[in-house]
């Protein structure tokens, strides 16, 4: 076996370990999300992933970093198979969260060819702020983008959390890959980025991460209500499994909403302290109630028995035989104010409508080939209830999804919404970790606003949350249950609310500004390569470290 050959597999044995170990991470870093939940693995998982290609030229990092966001996005999306039936979505949108990772990793290697972005905190800077445009850029597209699996959602249980009010999840994601970056130089072999490396150095990184760390927590999440209290009961009504076959069944999902309800107003704390609404999830009313009048009558009876009114949600189809996926509030006695419902204005890819229908139906899921798509929306997402003593309640809102939609929850919140309510179904999911990735969206959602927020399922995780995004009181999934409690109304703006879409936008310009620069130090390389073969390799492993 000739020297070179030696080499060839040498190098091929280096990248298949360099590999196994972003997948580990990969992992790690799924872990840190719901259903399993061990939030502090965030950090060290990035670290770990960081290892593998802060010193790799870019076809070695891209390998790597396909490893690694397979190995993330797989196991955080296994639901989408119990959605849309089969698997190939899943793998599908799986691969395009890693084409998003590819993006940011290519560039920021480039931009590791200019001697001033090889320090610890310059590294660290680069990687935090274009690792957040990227996330920003994959939360609106493609079609409406995918903001799931954020670095900063599983910080809603961390002290970064307490950066959500000052610019959301871009702020709290940039505060995370930055402090991953300091944690990965701490235990770097041999740091031959920093020239002149004293014995300090090491303790100095540590001392800045945990300092950017922990320093956060001093930042008070306030809890107290600003405009009084609304005292809600939160109805998860149960749909038998399939649910679509339920659906079927003309008036079987309302009744089990309405059993639920009229069994809550029988409940001691709610008829001797009766509540002001009745939260039902999407999708609880399982016909237009305008049109059929049996069903009408179940959530009317539901709605006089608990002496108050009834948020709801249903479908229906539009003149233009487009379906309509509407919240609306049905007074007791009275029913709906059809000028004063709001309807989903962000439906799912794939889900609720399919782009380029005409090619992807002939072959896809059963939801792809599903007749009708459904119509976004463009009502303000606010609706007002009238509490028991006459106090009118502007409420932001939003339809399951929507809860990860900053552009949707945030309109409503900065219209004056005191409080976030996102009825969801989740049947499709089962007992699935969706419901509660989605909650834990939520949840970011109350932080960076400042707003109790309620997700009231009808068969999924039900939450009530308060404005600090902790949880006061919670559902499991598959069960018909009730919550009752008194949310803390506020009207206060955070920076957050007040900055709404120009921060977000601003980091993903900045991102844009780092992939140039990295474009110019790949234009760098190539030119050292052509000059002097030899030096070219150096620079274009950023003259940083040996692996370790």
């Amino acid at each position: 076996m000739s020297h070179r050959e030696i080499l060839q597999r040498a190098s091929l044995a280096h990248a298949c370990a360099d590999a196994l170990v972003a997948a580990v991470a990969g992992v790690a870093l799924y872990a840190s999300f719901p259903p399993v939940g061990w939030w502090w693995l965030s950090i060290p998982a990035l670290a770990l992933y960081f290892s593998r290609v802060d010193q790799a030229r870019a076809p070695r990092a891209a390998a790597v970093t396909v490893a690694f966001g397979m190995s993330m996005w797989l196991p955080l999306l296994d639901w989408i198979p119990l959605s849309v039936g089969s698997r190939p979505p899943w793998f599908a949108l799986a691969l395009v969260q890693t084409l998003f990772l590819l993006a940011w990793v290519i560039p920021v290697r480039w931009v590791q060819a200019w001697p001033w972005a090889r320090g610890p905190l310059a590294q660290a800077t680069v990687y935090a702020l274009s690792w957040s445009g990227v996330e920003v850029a994959r939360s609106r597209w493609p079609w409406s983008g995918f903001p799931w699996g954020s670095v900063a959602l599983p910080q809603v249980d961390s002290p970064l959390g307490h950066l959500a009010p000052y610019g959301g999840t871009p702020v709290v994601a940039c505060g995370v890959v930055f402090i991953a970056v300091l944690v990965r130089r701490m235990f770097t072999h041999r740091d031959a980025a920093t020239r002149d490396e004293r014995w300090f150095s090491r303790p100095l990184l540590a001392a800045v991460a945990l300092a950017c760390y922990v320093t956060p927590a001093v930042i008070a999440l306030p809890n107290q209500a600003q405009e009084g209290f609304l005292r809600v009961g939160v109805v998860q009504g149960g749909i038998a499994l399939p649910g679509a076959q339920a659906y079927r069944r003309e008036g079987e999902v309302t009744g089990n909403n309405a059993r639920a309800t009229m069994q809550l107003a029988r409940e001691r704390q709610v008829s001797s302290h009766p509540i002001d609404l009745a939260l039902w999830g999407e999708g609880s009313v399982d016909r237009d109630p305008l049109a059929f009048p049996g069903v009408a009558e179940r959530v009317n009876e539901a709605s006089e028995a608990v002496g108050a009114p009834i948020l709801m949600g249903y479908t229906n189809l539009n003149e233009r035989d487009r379906v309509k996926n509407w919240l609306a509030v049905w007074e007791p006695g009275v029913g709906v104010d059809e000028n004063a419902r709001y309807s989903k204005h962000v439906p799912v890819p794939f889900g609720e409508f399919i782009p380029f229908r005409e090619f992807i139906s002939s072959f896809a899921t059963e939801v792809a080939q599903s007749s009708r798509d459904m119509e976004a929306g463009s009502e303000p997402p606010l609706m007002t209830v009238t509490a028991r003593d006459g106090k009118a309640v502007p409420l932001a809102v939003g339809i399951c999804f929507e809860a990860a939609y900053p552009t949707v929850i945030g309109q409503g919140v900065t219209l004056g919404g005191q409080m976030i309510v996102t009825p969801s179904n989740n049947y499709h999911f089962r007992s699935s970790g969706e419901s509660a990735q989605q909650g834990q969206l939520l949840r970011m959602r109350a932080m960076e606003y400042s707003r109790s927020a309620i997700q009231a399922s009808t068969t999924g995780h039900s939450y009530v949350i308060r404005p600090d995004g902790t949880v006061l009181s919670a559902t499991g999934t598959e069960q018909s249950a009730t919550l009752i409690a008194d949310v803390p109304l506020r009207s206060s703006m955070t920076l957050t609310a007040r900055a709404g879409d120009r921060l977000p936008m601003a980091v993903m310009a900045a991102a844009a500004a780092i992939g140039l620069v990295g474009l110019a130090g790949a234009w760098r390389l190539h030119s050292q390569r052509r000059r002097h073969p030899a030096r070219a390799h150096s620079a274009s492993s950023g003259q940083n470290v040996t692996h370790d």
